[in-house]
């Protein structure tokens, strides 16, 4: 958004052009007045610099100053086609050159390149012509001027034209549209790096007198013109000798004013000394024409001397860069000869630039590599080709040097024309460079260790995780093996044994490699590991004492580790590792100590994975286990019921549930006492788990009583196996301390799925009423339900 201080700037800046405009349009400023010819057009001028340099949508009140000038200074009517058509065509013209300039060709504003130039005069004189064609077109349809004048007519608007163009309008540009512009920008605050730096005048007496000369000159050229008594207009090329001078001697920026007071000494000479029509047309083409050498001959003159400056500069920059740089630089002509040499070129060798005849008399002598001879690298560079090596030099004082060496050929125009080459000391670097490589070395010695250490991390990580996943203790001893083998590959043999739950002898879990060389149990005497609680290698140089459990054949060094878990040792680890002369090369790095780290991180990793999976089948045992017959319990019994009721509805399949009571259970326990009677309930639990099938579900329902679950039984089949049961039951004959307990019979009964009910409810209490209709019927016998539609 605009600011309203740059509004009103805006608004100052049109005021002040359409009040100019007018004033320039006046008759006595571009008529001369005796023979009523147009002299020039100054006023177009003002716009195209309006225009080109501070934006072309100006066009639009240059299209109403026009007009405001046709109604107020020549009284043309407001709808006339010289006040609409010519007005708007004229400054589209002109808009559009304004546009072109400034977008596609993007000249200089400042005109300091001829090529600028060339655009700018091609531009303005186009635009010029259509300005021209409109005018002079619109003068006709409003019949100010006749057919047989348009000729004359779009001469003399033309020439007026392009003199304003060329003329006045790259004053204006040079002189005065950048302190406009710098005036329309933003305020200090908006942009502060884009405010205008204005330049201090400075005067000497030099610069001052050449001025004053200029000026008597054209003064002097002027009067020669149209000076004369006869008024003859002669001699009109003396004109190109004040601009010529102007021009070559300050270019664009003082040509553009000796232009501007050239027109107005030449409208100011006309006007007091009045020409014929045939000179009128001779002064318009040489003011149009003096106008545009004097610019493209200033232009020129301005570009060299910029161009100049910067060559100046550069070399300036270049000779610094070359005089200062701490590199040694010689450069060399296309014989080879020294053409320069910089003075670390100079302290590098110890000699003086002067003594350098050629590059191969005035070195020290090479040392080394015979492709580094001075001949040879100069040959190479001086027929275009680059290189860069290290090379070793001997300096007068003895001193061997190691110098990195770039040679460049210097080319001009793709031609070689001579070479420079670079010396740099890397004496202190080459030494550097090989304790560095000797860091190096040991750096990476360090990296692979990191590395296998992480490696061993990452898979420390894996077992753990998969021993978090295992859900037995078999399936933890697999994984464990597994990942024993991985971590340390230079073990190729072991064994994780466990204790049994007497703890009186120790059992190999899982096994690999040389399975015949593990002994699949030992007692845990037979372990150094297992009595002193701590690692315990065998077959060692610095350790005669070997495990008892290990056979003779096993010859190779081996380590056992205890596996103590929350205080409890659970088993041991043993690990067999490979013969001196069969560990891999990757493998002799590690030490023993390392290798017994890392065993003891696994093994306690294991033992830990392992006491929480027997803790958690303890507890799953105590949970669905009778403590004094192991049958399962009526908590198990439910749950399982549930599960195969299911299997057998999607099956299609029949289930059958006997419930067995023993008969006069309470007398027996009060005749024989109730140590006795879990004597019977033990042994009456060892008849069911040979007497059924193992699929077949035995519990402890309660008491004395226990109900069998028959996957795929119908009630015919299960009827059968109870009877046979409750004759089995009967021909026990149980003994307790030397004492005959007497014969014992049991009551059953039946009932089936999906004959008697659908749900382990209504199953189990159909069982239950069938075995106390079996107590009702005088006990020894098997009921069954009878079907619930019967």
């Amino acid at each position: 958004m605009y600011s309203p201080r740059l509004i009103f700037r805006h608004v100052v800046l049109s005021i002040s052009f359409v009040f100019l405009y007018l004033l320039l349009n006046r008759p006595e400023v571009i008529f001369i007045s005796r023979i009523g010819f147009v002299a020039w057009y100054p006023a177009v001028g003002l716009v195209i610099a309006l225009l080109l340099g501070v934006s072309p949508w100006y066009a639009l009140l240059v299209c109403f100053a026009d007009a405001l000038a046709a109604r107020v200074i020549y009284g043309q009517a407001l709808m006339s086609y010289s006040s609409t058509v010519g007005s708007a065509g004229s400054a589209l013209c002109y808009g559009a050159a304004a546009c072109i300039l400034r977008g596609p060709l993007q000249i200089d504003l400042g005109l300091r390149r001829r090529r600028d130039v060339v655009s700018y005069v091609f531009a303005t004189a186009t635009a010029a012509a259509g300005a021209t064609v409109f005018g002079v077109a619109c003068l006709i349809a409003d019949h100010s001027i006749v057919w047989s004048e348009y000729r004359s007519s779009a001469l003399g608007w033309f020439l007026g034209d392009v003199i304003g163009l060329v003329g006045i309008a790259p004053f204006l540009l040079v002189h005065v549209f950048p302190v406009v512009r710098s005036w329309l920008e933003p305020a200090p605050s908006e942009h502060p790096a884009a405010r205008p730096r204005f330049t201090t005048w400075r005067f000497s007496l030099g610069p001052i007198a050449e001025a004053s000369g200029q000026i008597l000159t054209i003064f002097a050229v002027l009067l020669v013109m149209f000076g004369s008594k006869d008024r003859r207009y002669d001699h009109f090329y003396l004109s190109f000798i004040p601009i010529i001078w102007i021009a070559m001697r300050q270019g664009i920026q003082r040509v553009v004013t000796g232009l501007l007071v050239m027109n107005f000494g030449i409208v100011a000479a006309m006007h007091l000394f009045p020409p014929d029509t045939a000179a009128f047309n001779k002064v318009a083409l040489l003011m149009m024409v003096l106008s545009a050498v004097g610019l493209i001959v200033g232009s020129e003159v301005s570009e060299r001397h910029r161009l100049a400056i910067d060559l100046n500069r550069q070399t300036t920059y270049l000779d610094s860069l070359i005089q200062n740089s701490p590199l040694g630089i010689i450069v060399l002509d296309q014989r080879g000869a020294v053409a320069l040499a910089n003075s670390a070129f100079e302290k590098l060798f110890q000699c003086d630039r002067h003594e350098l005849a050629s590059i191969d008399t005035g070195l020290p002598e090479m040392l080394g590599d015979p492709e580094s001879d001075s001949t040879q690298q100069i040959r190479q560079v001086l027929a275009g080709t680059a290189f860069r090596r290290t090379v070793r030099r001997r300096r007068r004082d003895g001193k061997i040097l190691d110098l990195s060496l770039h040679g460049v050929p210097l080319l001009v125009q793709g031609e070689v024309r001579g070479a420079y080459l670079i010396y740099e000391d890397v004496s202190e670097q080459t030494k550097a460079n090989e304790a560095q490589r000797q860091h190096a070395e040991s750096l990476d010695r360090l990296v692979k260790e990191l590395e296998l250490r992480t490696k061993q991390t990452t898979t420390l990580n894996e077992m753990g995780s998969l021993l978090a996943c295992s859900g037995t203790v078999k399936e933890a001893a697999d994984v464990a093996a597994n990942s024993v083998h991985k971590l340390l590959p230079d073990a190729p043999s072991g064994a994780l044994y466990l204790f049994r739950s007497s703890r009186d002898l120790v059992e190999a879990a899982v096994r690999w490699g040389k399975r015949d060389s593990l002994a699949p149990t030992f007692p845990p005497d037979a372990c150094w590991a297992l009595r002193r609680g701590l690692p315990h290698w065998n077959g060692h140089s610095d350790n005669d004492i070997v495990c008892q459990h290990l056979t003779k054949s096993s010859g190779a060094e081996s380590l056992c580790l205890p596996m103590v878990a929350q205080g409890n040792t659970v088993g041991v680890l043993h690990l067999e590792f490979q013969s001196a002369p069969e560990l891999p090369r990757e493998s002799g790095t590690e030490s023993r100590d390392s290798r017994e780290r890392l065993a003891v991180s696994a093994a306690s990793h294991i033992a830990l994975s392992l006491a929480s999976l027997q803790l958690r089948e303890t507890l799953r045992e105590q949970s669905i286990r009778d403590p004094l017959t192991r049958l399962f319990n009526r908590r198990f019994l439910e749950e399982s019921l549930s599960r195969e009721l299911q299997l057998a509805s999607r099956n299609h399949l029949s289930i059958a549930v006997l419930f067995l009571d023993l008969d006069h259970f309470k007398k027996f326990n009060d005749t024989f006492g109730h140590d006795a009677g879990d004597a019977v309930l033990q042994s009456l639990a060892d008849l069911f788990r040979k007497f059924f099938r193992a699929t077949d579900i035995c519990c402890r329902y309660g008491g004395e009583e226990f109900a069998i679950i028959l996957p795929e039984s119908s009630s015919k089949d299960a009827v059968i196996r109870a009877d046979v049961l409750r004759a089995e039951v009967k021909s026990l004959r149980l003994q307790y301390k030397k004492q005959s307990l007497g014969p014992l019979t049991a009551s059953i009964g039946v009932a089936a799925f999906p004959e008697h009910g659908s749900t382990s409810q209504e199953l189990l209490k159909i069982a239950d009423q069938c075995l106390y209709e079996s107590k009702a019927r005088g006990r020894d016998v098997v009921t069954v339900a009878p079907p619930q539609n019967a």
